[in-house]
């Protein structure tokens, strides 16, 4: 008979459990949001799982008589189910019984001095829950703290290629290296650079300053995306050159600076032996801080809005280093050509984002999307600096593409940048999740390096002869600044710890 008692007053208790968490999901604990878990009722009714617990030594009788008393405060005050979190402006009535640290509440409901004895459904309060429960609610606190996070992620991106005009052509040995003599393009061309794999990391931390309300900040960070070519030779194994179109023949074509070259015939000025040197690079960061507002919420779902401020920084640049030197014996042998460029593109993106962050979450998986669009300026600057030297006369100012010792335009144009992160997330510990997703951010505006190199240039610029004087008309115009859009994307590898 005492055992049967106790399965009893186990199912008893089960069943008020199930009629509270029920009567929440169906009145107060709909306001609560995502996150209104509860836990599991066995952990505060274990007891009566063991023989040897307190309840086990009580009489039949005496048993009887505290079941009927426990079942009634259990279908009164749910206080055998606590809360574990809640996401929302409201919290049951009985949120003061837990130990949930909520000191402000409704005067209303009798939790100071009001109509329910003081205590907001104590145990010593004999008011009904009726009367109490829809008034017993905790005020919002917007400066309340209730949580933190920080997310720590890998990313492995990949930029957009991009182009340029075509800067290394290579060709058989003793033919030219010109593009209408059969070369190569070795380094530049049409979608050349851009396309790899680039590692990176992202940093997302921020607290919650109320259930609604919380303000975080973000890093981002690319490594240097790097092409680059390296050769040199005396022409006799391939020829080498830099093809440029020339506007100084009486019928414009190609043409080439010879940097490794023989013609497998003595006299003339052809043969040269040197090397080359290119490099293009990349670099991309961003930089936001953000607030986040609870749009709407259930339980497992959140979706907040986004808004703050936002900076990127895009830089491209390329270098050029080029020497030859003239050994076909004849006029100008010894004589050595140096070529040099250097220019860089920079962006810089300050304006507003705004946007929405989804969560979806179901046991330990979570799902997050991030949508959201950066609204702002794009300040750009080119600078470009290059020189020409040849054996027995003084270096000139300009290079190849860089046509002046130094030039730097300034611009800035109205930008966009829509931006999506999708990313699924597991929790290994209570506040410790690893999550893998895809990102993707595109700029429409981005000023780059290969949309303005204009590779027709009059060969009398380059040559140096005479006293090395340069006729303004022969030195290579700069057409102005050409922009256009930019995307990386790819995949991130995060860990999530919140707190």
């Amino acid at each position: 008979m005492k055992t049967k008692w106790k399965m009893l007053a186990l199912t008893a208790m089960l069943s008020a459990g199930t009629t509270v968490a029920n009567a929440a999901d169906n009145g107060y604990a709909s306001e609560l949001g995502e996150d209104a878990y509860y836990a599991d009722s066995s952990d505060y009714v274990a007891d009566l799982y063991n023989d040897d617990s307190p309840q086990s030594n009580v009489g039949d009788q005496q048993y009887e008589a505290n079941y009927e008393q426990s079942a009634d405060e259990i279908q009164h005050y749910g206080s055998q189910l606590e809360p574990v979190s809640f996401v929302g402006d409201t919290q049951p009535y009985y949120q003061g019984d837990v130990g949930s640290g909520i000191a402000t509440t409704s005067a209303s409901c009798g939790c100071g001095t009001g109509d329910c004895g003081g205590d907001c459904g104590g145990y010593a309060n004999a008011c009904a829950p009726a009367a109490c429960a829809p008034a017993c609610k905790p005020k919002r606190r917007v400066a309340n703290k209730t949580g933190a996070w920080m997310t720590a992620e890998a990313l492995l991106w990949f930029p957009q290629v991009r182009s340029t005009v075509p800067l290394v052509s290579t060709n058989a040995a003793g033919t030219l290296p010109e593009l209408d003599q059969g070369a190569a393009t070795a380094f530049g061309g049409q979608d050349a650079f851009g396309g790899d794999l680039q590692a990176g990391f992202r940093l997302d931390g921020g607290v919650m300053l109320s259930e609604d309300f919380g303000m975080g900040g973000r890093f981002w960070m690319l490594g240097e995306a790097e092409d680059s070519y390296s050769a040199g030779g005396d022409g006799t194994t391939g020829s080498i050159g830099i093809p440029f179109f020339d506007s100084d023949l009486v019928a414009d074509q190609e043409n080439s600076i010879l940097v490794a070259y023989s013609d497998g015939a003595g006299g003339g000025d052809t043969d040269f032996q040197g090397n080359i040197n290119v490099e293009s690079t990349l670099e991309m960061y961003g930089a936001e801080g953000y607030g986040r507002l609870r749009l709407l919420g259930g339980k497992g779902y959140r979706s907040d809005f986004i808004g703050g401020f936002s900076h990127f920084g895009i830089e491209e640049s390329l270098t050029l280093a080029a020497t030859a030197t003239q050994t076909e014996i004849g006029a100008g042998q010894g004589d050595v050509y140096t070529f040099n460029d250097d220019i860089t593109a920079e962006n810089e993106f300050f304006g507003g984002q705004i946007g929405f962050l989804t969560t979806v979450g179901r046991g330990a998986w979570t799902l997050t999307a991030l949508t959201k669009v950066h609204l702002g300026n794009m300040d750009q600057t080119w600078t470009s600096n290059g020189s020409r030297g040849r054996t027995g006369f003084a270096d000139q100012a300009g290079g190849i593409f860089a046509n002046n010792a130094e030039q730097s335009i300034e611009q800035s144009n109205f930008s966009f940048a829509p931006e999506a992160n999708i990313k699924l997330a597991y929790k290994l510990r209570p506040h410790v999740s690893f999550s893998v997703g895809y990102s993707f951010i595109m700029w429409d505006d981005v000023l780059l390096v290969g949309d303005n190199l204009n590779r027709n240039i009059n060969s009398g610029y380059l040559v140096l002869d005479g006293a090395g004087a340069v006729d303004p008309a022969e030195r290579p115009t700069f057409e102005g600044l050409e922009t256009d859009s930019l995307f990386v994307h790819g995949v991130d590898l995060g860990c999530v710890i919140q707190f």
